[in-house]
């Protein structure tokens, strides 16, 4: 395979990841020494820091979308003009861009990108949204969180949890989203046969909220639970799930 090849695909493989949503596809796209600078601001330099920087508009996003407007791949080095599109909240917020991405061909990951993007003109956009949003009640961000887990999709489970939360189920502790998201990916499975029902999301003070939730199903023993969340900056930050009568 060329240079070039691997070039364009790794940088596909990036752009697929941030449209997943998926938090761990996009790190493993990454290297661990990437520099991504929104020019002419100053650069994230490394990967958790590119990280907070992406999952900041990713995990509050319903839908992303990059749409390439034009492309070209030189050995290691490709230029990509997009539209990045978000939805967020019901309303999509779109931004021009054009990237000049390296990939270290070694590892097939992306390891610099320069974005040329009017990034004060999105933030005066996007800002108002990104702050209600952070400002939710931790009632709003468990009812955010309960119709994911009604709604059966596993990668909006864990769209509302910090980079570093901690959730915790019986003896299980699972510390940082990706341990986080690999859980909710049981959690179909787990509750196949099952039907899920939530009482009232109940307000604990400043920063924490309580649902009580009750499984049935044919040929299946009840089950009752109930998940305390304790919020911070419109993110989950910590969860703990008390069982009733046993585990599904």
């Amino acid at each position: 395979m060329s240079h070039e090849d691997l070039t364009h695909r790794a940088i596909e493989a990036l752009l697929a990841a941030i449209e997943s949503r998926d938090l761990r596809k996009v790190e493993r796209a990454l290297h661990p020494d990437i520099v991504w600078q929104n020019v002419p601001h100053p650069p994230s330099v490394g990967r958790d820091a590119v990280m907070q920087l992406l999952a900041s508009i990713i995990c509050w996003s319903d839908k992303v979308q990059w749409d390439i407007l034009s492309s070209s791949v030189s050995g290691d080095t490709g230029w990509y003009e997009r539209l990045d599109r978000f939805w967020i909240d019901g309303k999509e917020f779109a931004v021009s861009c054009n990237g000049v991405f390296k990939v270290d061909l070694a590892t097939s990951t992306v390891c610099s990108l320069k974005d040329y993007v009017d990034l004060g003109e999105w933030r005066n956009r996007v800002a108002p949204v990104m702050t209600r949003l952070a400002n939710r009640s931790p009632a709003d961000i468990v009812a955010h969180h309960v119709e994911a887990v009604q709604n059966m999709e596993s990668i909006a489970m864990a769209a509302d949890y910090a980079l570093d939360a901690v959730l915790e189920r019986g003896g299980a502790r699972y510390k940082g989203w990706a341990a986080i998201a690999d859980y909710f990916d049981t959690v179909p499975g787990r509750l196949a046969g099952r039907a899920i029902s939530f009482e009232s999301i109940e307000a604990l003070g400043a920063d924490q909220a309580r649902v009580v939730w009750h499984l049935s199903g044919a040929d299946k023993t009840p089950l009752t639970g109930a998940d305390t969340f304790t919020v911070a900056a419109g993110r989950i930050a910590h969860q703990l799930v008390e069982l009733s009568g046993g585990d599904f």
